[in-house]
């Protein structure tokens, strides 16, 4: 811990994001989680299953863990698509075993199913763009 007003504290206070920029770049992981998501099949093959599921409730809980929470940077309008990718890929994630090969979770459907609910989501996050991960923004400048 350093002394209040030195520069050695100073600095520990400028390293630390502010809220905002934290739910800016959270953002940004989301519009990455929803990439492999709408990938369909072939985001299963490159990030295997447990990453293809995991990628994306790092950001969005799975219902049973509380859901998401609210974030400054994401619109009503993406929110509502997210929450309609978050309900399918849980409903997805209850109904398969948890150590499947990518073959085995693309025979299942899912992917398949889930791909238009991330597609529609992307791009509206897309229409917006992406936020700067070093400044706050009022809309995203990326």
């Amino acid at each position: 811990m350093h002394e209040p007003g030195s520069a050695a504290h100073h600095a520990d206070m400028e390293e630390q994001p502010s809220d905002r920029l934290i739910d800016q770049r959270i953002r940004n992981r989301i519009m990455e989680a929803l990439e492999t998501l709408a990938d369909g099949d072939e985001g299963v093959r490159r990030e295997w299953p447990a990453e293809y599921f995991e990628s994306f409730y790092d950001w969005v809980p799975h219902r049973g863990d509380g859901g998401m929470r609210p974030n400054s940077a994401i619109s009503p309008d993406e929110e509502a698509l997210l929450l309609q990718v978050s309900g399918i890929l849980d409903d997805a994630c209850d109904a398969t075993p948890g150590n499947m090969t990518a073959d085995e979770l693309i025979a299942t459907g899912w992917p398949k199913r889930i791909q238009p609910f991330a597609y529609k989501a992307l791009n509206l996050m897309r229409a917006r763009g992406r936020f700067s991960e070093e400044n706050e923004e009022d809309a995203p400048s990326g």
